[in-house]
């Protein structure tokens, strides 16, 4: 173990089986002495928090990134059959390879699932000093193009009013989480899960939103939409009426609370915290849904709202709200959403945050206001207004002084405009 670890970091994997996860997240680097951080390590007496910090300090990769590859380690080592397990203090590019062949060959792993193990491994390859090319494997080619899944706002409006929970409050502890979700499309958990009050300002409507997956890198959002007072799904309501219920000596300042108090200090307690409780109800509603479904769906919703507004997709703006360090990963959502405007060209974010239940019908278009229908028109159900062919209008509507208040007067002599026209048969 290297002596700078500080006294109050360990790393216990146990906690996989109870729902943890294991990691770094309040780990600096600048906490370490760089001077006391070996170069390369030895496999049979390093452990995981060795490499970790050697990732840290020496490969300079991301505390999030850490955290997963750590993850995908602990599975390797852990690994039924033992035969194929990862050993990891007798490394060698034959066991890790076999390992693989094996997730690839008997239980189908594709090209993310071999793809994440690789690069762990690489990580550990490296903190001991070897040379990355002597593992000669190349994880199965990934498909040119893929279908992210995308739920209609229909159903998105539909797992919003769900019920998750009996107790009020929870159930809309978890609602505010799900909406913010797809409106705001942050980076689920690890970006919601940190979270504080102090990054909402309420005051000039936006939000400071700090990603652990590039080096704590931040933006700044504006959550006017969200912050209407018609919006049930408010920041405002939220951190006045819903997380004060739960709030206790343990909450810190932390943005999203458990129902017990305590915070979600820990992406994976966010996320199994959601998971447990509401996706049995969301899968009812929208089988494909898993966590990151919420962000692909947000990029694909501003992209949409993007058309609508300047008649054209423009990627380099929801480049920005989405927190993409490339533009080609924007450029991946533009196909989907050439697709999903042909069938639904309208604010899909304003229908989601819409109350009523007519979701169904474009209430978000803004379409001029229906003229008055004068004699000889009618509207077809597309509510386009056309002209009657004479002959229909002639026989469709007929003068009834009858009917009117001037009774048997004599008629002719005043304005055609005056009377009321009634269709036959009235």
């Amino acid at each position: 173990m290297l002596n700078n670890i500080p006294a109050d970091f360990s790393m216990h994997f146990d906690i996989l089986d109870q729902g943890g996860e294991v990691g770094m997240e309040n780990v600096n680097a600048s906490s370490f002495n760089r001077l006391e951080v070996p170069i390369k390590l030895t496999p049979e007496t390093s452990t995981f928090d060795d490499v970790a910090i050697h990732a840290l300090i020496r490969q300079r990769l991301s505390l999030g990134t850490i955290n997963r590859r750590l993850r995908y380690a602990r599975f390797m080592e852990r690994y039924e059959p033992k035969d194929f397990a990862v050993n990891f203090k007798n490394p060698s590019a034959e066991n890790f390879i076999r390992h693989l062949d094996y997730r690839e060959q008997i239980e189908g792993a594709g090209h993310g699932a071999l793809k994440h193990e690789y690069q762990a491994y690489r990580m550990f390859w490296e903190a001991w000093g070897k040379n990355p090319s002597d593992v000669p494997y190349k994880p199965p080619r990934n498909p040119k193009y893929t279908i992210i899944p995308i739920a209609f706002p229909e159903q998105i409006y539909n797992i919003l009013h769900t019920k998750y929970s009996n107790d009020y409050y929870e159930d809309s502890n978890i609602k505010h989480i799900l909406a913010k979700n797809h409106i705001m499309g942050w980076r689920f958990p690890s970006e919601a899960s940190i979270l504080k009050l102090d990054d909402v300002d309420l005051d000039n409507n936006t939000i400071l939103i700090t990603s652990p997956k590039l080096n704590n890198a931040t933006r700044l959002l504006d959550i006017s939409e969200l912050e209407n007072k018609r919006s049930a799904y408010n920041f405002r309501n939220y951190i006045d009426k819903i997380r004060p219920k739960f709030e206790n000596q343990y909450s810190k300042d932390y943005l999203f609370i458990h129902p017990s108090g305590k915070p979600f200090e820990k992406p994976d307690q966010l996320r199994m915290y959601v998971n447990r409780k509401a996706n049995k109800e969301i899968k009812s509603i929208f089988p494909r849904y898993y966590n990151y479904t919420s962000r692909h769906w947000c990029a694909v919703a501003r992209l949409i709202r993007t058309k609508i507004e300047t008649k054209h997709f423009d990627v380099y703006e929801v480049k920005e709200w989405m927190g993409h360090t490339k533009i080609q990963t924007t450029m991946t959502y533009l196909q989907h959403a050439k697709f999903y405007y042909k069938k639904m060209p309208f604010d899909w974010i304003k229908r989601v945050l819409k109350f009523h239940k007519k979701v169904g019908e474009q209430n978000t278009l803004k379409n001029p206001t229906r003229p008055k229908m004068g004699v000889g028109h009618e509207f077809n159900r597309s509510g386009t207004e056309r002209r009657l062919p004479t002959a229909i209008c002639s026989n469709r509507y007929k003068l009834k002084p009858e009917n009117s208040v001037f009774g048997g007067l004599d008629i002719s002599i005043y304005p055609f405009s005056s009377f009321s026209f009634v269709g036959v048969g009235a």
